[in-house]
């Protein structure tokens, strides 16, 4: 009879054999059975992040861009706390990832051990925390939890795993892992639905996350918002699912949806939501206008009823509703490509009043975002960290398909956007990688540049540098406090490219603009471009604020 395997080992093989390429981590006394594994077997990548905060969203923006899934591997105790910011994000996003903590040894818990911290920590971040307490449990409780990962709804799940359980042959029975598949009756829903859609005069499509999650989503949207021939709302996760040069685009939803975009959502007989939870984020504290009458698509129960009541509730993944939906109505309604249009125009026109579109130095984040989006080609991956810039570019940075723009939802923590980005530049060698961020979220996870140049990726980080919290000095609330904003003095980010071992340039214009990202696109390597913003700039929500003429047709 064969020894058993170390189960570090079967650890390892059984992720390679779930389709797990890549894991991302930062190696530490407890991880070493692992890194061992993973070094001295060639299936898998080990990428070695800078910080423990920056390891999930680097496996987050891997996925988002790929649909492949990646295991993460810290330290328990401060580098699971570390990674608790991307693990939940990933929860909020429903991205599946397999994040490794080699645990303590359950005789040591309560007794001092380093890095000693109580599992149950985790169980509110997580989609699962599987904790494994007996080696004999360990193959079934890891089979389990990729399981689990890997089921829609999908998310993240922490294994707990001891490392001297690891590091010691693998005991117990052996497991595999086998994804779930829950079917609901829908039939009833679905006839009620495709009733409400059929004598609808005014269909509104709104797109969420469940649509991008689902294989199918993005095709089969597409077709059913072509058959019905309804404006196209999309959520802040449901960007690019839709092509937002598809005329039937209105917008993203949240503070900064263009008036128009709420007039249509207030007129709307019959909203269709594919794949939201309608957050507070995306609806702008649920005081977005929702239509009259709701057919809400989700894969999570608790979701409906929970934003806005359901007439219809379709518990099913967001693409194959949409097929079935799209079999079943006859189509016709509003003229969505003329209020798309005429939405956009508006919008843009605002701008050009304000004067945000102008080619000012120092620049205003509208016409930066134009001038990037203008010098990439259609293919090309974008990531865009948390703050005030990314909530300018869901309506100015135009998204042409689900996988080519990574923004997170609801959780809207800052620090997201390069290590995303180095999990995109990985995902996708061949396509160009663009990481959008402002200088508040850039300074939280600049040590990712070094990730980023030792792993020899391609990639361009465009910092839109205020000097300011801008999201935060503006906020209407601040008018409680007094006119204290919270601004600093910059560094230099040419010069700490530099000392990264990237090249860093500084632009005032959107011309130098142009040029610097035209040849970072041109030559291999890690560019920072150290853009320069009007620190006077309007926030996106406050930008709208103007009264839409908008003829919505009832």
């Amino acid at each position: 009879m064969d020894d058993p395997p170390r189960a570090s080992e079967y650890v390892y093989e059984m992720l390679v054999d779930a389709g797990v390429e890549l894991v991302v981590g930062l190696p530490g006394t407890q991880t070493l059975p692992i890194d061992r594994t993973v070094a001295d077997r060639d299936e898998m990548r080990y990428v070695m992040a800078r910080h423990e905060t920056a390891v999930p969203h680097v496996a987050w923006g891997y996925y988002e861009t790929s649909g492949d899934v990646a295991a993460t591997l810290t330290v328990p105790g401060p580098g699971d706390t570390n990674a608790v910011h991307g693990l939940k994000n990933a929860a909020e996003d429903c991205v599946p990832l397999v994040h490794v903590s080699p645990d303590h040894d359950p005789a040591e818990r309560g007794r001092g051990p380093i890095h000693e911290l109580d599992p149950d920590t985790f169980d509110a971040v997580v989609k699962e925390n599987v904790a494994v307490e007996r080696p004999e449990d360990l193959a079934a409780a890891v089979a389990r939890g990729v399981a689990s990962a890997l089921t829609q709804p999908y998310g993240p799940v922490r294994l707990g795993l001891p490392s001297a359980y690891l590091d010691a042959p693998l005991e117990g029975p052996t497991a595999s892992v086998e994804p779930e598949r829950v079917d609901y009756d829908n039939e009833a829903a679905f006839d009620a639905a495709s009733d409400l859609l059929d004598a609808a005069d005014r269909p509104l499509v709104y797109v969420g996350g469940g649509a991008r999650r689902s294989p199918t989503g993005q095709t089969e949207v597409r077709k059913l918002v072509d058959r019905l021939d309804a404006p196209v709302v999309a959520t802040m996760k449901g960007k690019g699912v839709v092509p937002e040069d598809d005329p039937r685009f209105v917008g993203v939803a949240g503070s900064h949806l263009p008036p128009g975009g709420r007039r249509v959502l207030e007129a709307a007989d019959v909203v269709l939501a594919l794949g939201t939870d309608f957050d507070g984020v995306t609806t702008d504290g649920w005081s977005l206008p929702m239509g009259e009458r709701r057919v809400h698509v989700t894969l999570d129960s608790d979701d409906v009823n929970r934003g806005y009541e359901a007439d219809v509730a379709l518990l099913a993944d967001a693409g194959e509703a949409a097929a079935e939906l799209r079999a079943r109505v006859d189509g016709g309604g509003w003229d969505g490509a003329r209020l798309g249009t005429a939405v956009r125009e508006e919008y843009r026109e605002a701008l050009e009043r304000q004067g945000l579109l102008d080619e000012t130095s120092p620049m205003h984040a509208p016409a930066l975002l134009r001038a990037v989006r203008e010098e990439l080609p259609r293919e090309a991956v974008v990531t865009v960290d948390v703050g005030g810039f990314r909530m300018w570019s869901m309506q100015a940075f135009p998204a042409y398909d689900r996988r080519t723009f990574v923004s997170a939802g609801s959780w809207a923590g800052m620090g997201v956007g390069l290590p995303a980005a180095v999990g995109a530049a990985l995902a996708n060698p061949d396509r160009p990688v663009v990481s959008l961020t402002g200088d508040g979220g850039f300074m939280m996870c600049v040590h990712e540049l070094h990730t980023a140049v030792e792993e020899d990726l391609d990639l361009t980080v465009v910092v839109a540098n205020n000097s300011d919290y801008g999201v935060i000095s503006k906020s209407p609330k601040m008018a409680e406090y007094g006119e204290r904003r919270f601004t600093w003095s910059s560094p230099s980010f040419a010069d700490v490219a530099a000392g990264f071992g990237c090249r860093g340039t500084r632009v005032e214009s959107s011309d130098e603009l142009r040029d610097a990202v035209d040849a970072s696109l041109a030559r291999s390597g890690v560019d920072v471009v150290d853009a320069v913003v009007d620190p006077e700039d309007p926030t996106a929500a406050a930008a709208v604020d103007y009264e839409s003429d908008l003829d919505v047709g009832r």
